[in-house]
């Protein structure tokens, strides 16, 4: 190689290194945080879809009847994830585990970076009742231990979505007697 090749790969290695630096730098991650904030808010500008025929496609997704009032993004993003398989360790819609599906769907439906481990979500949010949970809150419980060890994210009607162990991303319900028994509270995080 003649020394005018080396000095053009060195600069490309000099390039592409810095550009990986870049995008790990907290104002390079804020403003691409910042972005998708305003391209969700221009979403949520433009009319919602209201129709019946959105809520009624949706309700038969998600396997129960909506109000007509819940969030479409929410909707759209949780029906996307239904029947991921359970994956330990897992963040994308080929495999997830229940932390991992919350953080990835809190992050592209509110722009919100939760934490990745479930106690700590659960350490991060204001505790909510059963009774005065919101459309999108988490719902953590105690499987098998006194410890954090589930979580999911509340819809309506006293459904929530969550990756279970053996079924992958499901919508269940807070009343059937397994999640009643392990409920432990909810969290409320600012969005």
């Amino acid at each position: 190689m003649r020394n005018s090749d080396y000095l053009f790969f060195f600069l490309l290695v000099l390039l592409f290194s810095g550009c990986t630096y870049l995008r790990e730098t907290p104002s390079y991650r804020e403003a691409e945080l910042q972005e998708r904030r305003e391209a969700r808010e221009r979403a949520r500008a433009q009319p919602a879809p209201a129709e019946a025929s959105f809520y009624e496609e949706y309700s038969h997704r998600l396997g129960y009847t909506l109000n007509g009032n819940e969030n479409p993004d929410l909707l759209r993003e949780v029906a996307s994830w239904l029947g991921t398989p359970y994956r330990y360790g897992g963040t994308t819609k080929r495999g997830a585990d229940c932390s991992g599906f919350a953080k990835a769907v809190y992050r592209e439906v509110y722009g919100i970076n939760l934490e990745r481990v479930t106690v700590n979500m659960a350490q991060n949010s204001r505790r909510v009742n059963k009774r005065n949970l919101r459309e999108g809150d988490l719902v953590f419980f105690r499987i098998n231990s006194r410890r954090i060890s589930h979580v999911g994210i509340y819809l309506s009607n006293n459904k929530f979505v969550h990756a279970s162990t053996s079924r992958g991303v499901i919508v269940s319900d807070l009343s059937e007697d397994y999640y009643s028994r392990n409920f432990a509270f909810g969290g409320q995080v600012p969005r």
